[in-house]
């Protein structure tokens, strides 16, 4: 009896301290590393405000994580017992998130559901929302609104020239550097290209899994086969657009390689390291076809604006979490207006809720930070959102299945293969097909 009782005693030991050491467990948020430092402060001022209001202290140490947001969906379902409880994706990720019976939970709260109702452009909707076992739900909360944008040495690019790429390559020639660096050859960062569209009518016939159609994908139009012909000229000029590099885009343009690069408000903060008070931030530029560019209806002289695509990043919260009490008080504050407000004049986050372009002052005045904002509201009418959050498929056909690098092939006309605009357009029905399927054939 002594020994079945010393037995029971050591057990409820054990357990007491794994409880012990559970609840000692933080309450886990993750974001992008430029916001890292101000949701800390966030938090801090959360955790303030929560002890000041209630008897009971807030129950969990709270810790916030730096974890690209581009790759934080794959991350946590690569683990998601030691996943965050609240972490930041771009709109895209949703689908394989929600996937099977969805690894994230969806917003239950009234009070959450009619903040982002009420704040949220009514663009976003369908990018926050997805469906489980035929019912759908809210499972994104929207805290910033990103577009790709141009970042340039503005003591070796003019105003007038950083409207076009043949400025921004007369300006490199000029200083015998390259135009462009390009921060990853993948299907996001170099879109510019692949989505440019009429400067005049603002048409495209790309069509990137329209309507949310596996099916509905289309590139190999007049207009496209021309862009990627003169994008080819664009690429293989030895001042022209240079491909990644192992030094990154931030050595180049620190160390006057290149003069110029496309990137997100995210590489704000690396932009400025790399240029100081040289930073120049502007819309992406338009460029013209010539004669050997055009091809069917797409005519020399047709200008055409370089194109992106837009996301909303948003936070999402683990399901099942042991903290889950917790999370959705916590995203009705860091969502809330003020403190989107306060993101962008801390961490250049661009505020995503209704009418901040009108209502918000960090639009105004002649600043880098107000450059930036208005450099992304000037490009959402030149982009698309990220059609990717649908099905998790359309994510991976669109970025992991080598369709980037037949791209980048075009555009270095790699073993001359891609000289004529046949061969392009070839290649470009073979992108098509990985679309859809996620193979060449």
């Amino acid at each position: 009896m002594k020994r079945l009782t010393l037995f029971v005693f050591l057990l409820l030991s054990v357990i007491t301290i794994l409880a012990g050491c559970s609840s000692e467990k933080p309450l886990l948020i993750w974001v992008g590393s430029e916001s890292e430092a101000f949701y800390t402060q966030k938090m801090n001022d959360y955790v303030a405000l929560y002890n000041a209001s209630h008897e009971e202290k807030f129950p969990y140490k709270v810790a916030v994580k730096a974890v690209d947001t581009a790759s934080a969906g794959a991350t946590f379902l690569d683990d998601t017992e030691a996943g965050a409880d609240i972490f930041t994706v771009p709109h895209d990720h949703l689908g394989r998130l929600i996937a099977g019976a969805s690894s994230i939970a969806p917003v239950q709260s009234a009070e959450l559901l009619a903040q982002i109702e009420a704040n949220t452009p009514e663009i976003y909707f369908d990018y926050i929302k997805g469906t489980v076992l035929e019912t759908e739900y809210t499972f994104g909360i929207p805290i910033i609104a990103q577009a790709l944008i141009l970042y340039y040495n503005k003591s070796l690019i003019t105003e007038t020239q950083v409207q076009t790429w043949e400025g921004i390559l007369e300006a490199a020639v000029a200083a015998n550097k390259q135009a462009l660096s390009l921060a990853g050859a993948d299907g996001f960062n170099n879109s510019f290209l692949l989505l440019a569209r009429n400067a005049q009518t603002l048409e495209s016939t790309v069509r990137i899994y329209a309507d949310g159609t596996l099916q509905d994908c289309f590139a190999s139009g007049d207009d496209t086969v021309a862009i990627m012909k003169w994008g080819q000229r664009f690429f293989t000029n030895p001042n022209g657009a240079k491909p990644p590099s192992e030094s990154g885009w931030e050595i180049e343009l620190k160390d006057g390689i290149s003069i110029s690069m496309i990137g997100g408000a995210w590489q704000f903060q690396a932009a400025q390291r790399a240029l100081g008070s040289n930073l120049g931030v502007a819309k992406l530029p338009t460029f013209t076809l010539t004669s050997a560019d055009a091809y069917g209806t797409a005519e020399a002289g047709t200008v055409f604006q370089s194109g992106t695509f837009y996301d909303t990043k948003m936070f999402v919260m683990k399901k099942n979490s042991p903290r889950a009490a917790y999370l959705e008080d916590i995203l009705l504050y860091l969502s809330s207006i003020e403190v989107q407000e306060e993101s962008f004049d801390q961490a250049a986050n661009l505020p995503i809720y209704k009418n901040a372009v009108t209502e918000f002052s960090g639009f105004t005045g002649d600043t880098v930070s107000a450059n930036l904002a208005n450099a992304q509201v000037d490009m959402f009418q030149f982009g698309i959102p990220q059609p990717f959050g649908k099905q998790s498929a359309f994510n991976i056909y669109y970025y992991s299945k080598g369709a980037p690098d037949l791209i980048m092939e075009i555009l270095r006309n790699t073993g001359g293969n891609y000289t004529t605009h046949a061969q392009i357009k070839a290649k470009l029905e073979v992108i098509e097909t990985i679309w859809k399927t996620g193979a060449q054939n």
